[in-house]
């Protein structure tokens, strides 16, 4: 019985400091934890409801593709336009005015023409001028199209005899070279256009009629509708 007391005697001061111990750790996790802000933890949504999109994948200014696609205007285009309008033929003698009509197909950068021009048709100074060509627009995307054209032709002359003053008929062939201006009008959906075109015709081919023809210009104003 001496011996027990002899031993809870001398373990009364551990237990003592073993409490005091655990006393102090945790009051300092205590303290430690209380430091932390509190966070509301989301609820989980369930597993049989369906998930609601909050938000766009993209920014608040959207998808710049589509404002890209928005801000870029869609031009009118067409495989076939014709053209129509007058024109003024300037060769050695005096100038004269007459009318000027064409076809045009292509649709994008490259495409072929088919033109006729007739000019004082009937009398002294006459043409009558019919063509084919090759062309190429370098901008076919823009609403101002500079286009480049080459091709060859006939061309029927009526010139007037120095003796009788009768006029002559003579058939040359011809090689061509077109430089045009075309602007696109804004018409709503459709390919309207306004141009002013430099055509310049050679003589190649020539007959015992038309032995003294020379080179001539027509400058052309034309306005054109594309189907």
């Amino acid at each position: 019985m001496k011996q027990t007391l002899f031993a809870v005697v001398r373990l009364a001061p551990w237990r003592a400091s073993f409490k005091r111990t655990c006393v102090f750790t945790a009051a300092l996790a205590t303290a430690a934890l209380s430091s932390f802000p509190a966070h509301a933890q989301p609820f989980a949504t369930p597993a049989d409801e369906p998930t609601l999109a909050t938000g766009s994948p993209y920014s608040d200014e959207g998808d710049p593709r589509l404002y890209a696609a928005e801000d870029e205007r869609s031009l009118p285009e067409s495989t076939v336009r014709l053209h129509v309008g007058p024109g003024l033929r300037i060769s050695e003698s005096e100038p004269y005015a007459g009318l000027f009509a064409a076809v045009d197909v292509g649709r994008h950068a490259a495409g072929a023409r088919v033109s006729g021009s007739w000019v004082r048709v009937g009398s002294a100074g006459g043409l009558s001028q019919y063509t084919g060509e090759l062309w190429i627009d370098f901008a076919h995307r823009s609403d101002l199209h500079p286009i480049l054209g080459a091709g060859a032709g006939v061309a029927r002359l009526e010139n007037a005899t120095e003796e009788s003053g009768e006029t002559r008929t003579g058939t040359v062939g011809v090689g061509v070279l077109r430089g045009a201006l075309e602007y696109v009008l804004p018409v709503q959906s459709t390919d309207a256009r306004a141009g002013l075109e430099v055509i310049g015709s050679v003589p190649a081919i020539r007959s015992s009629e038309t032995e003294d023809a020379r080179a001539w210009l027509l400058i052309v104003a034309t306005v054109g509708v594309g189907f």
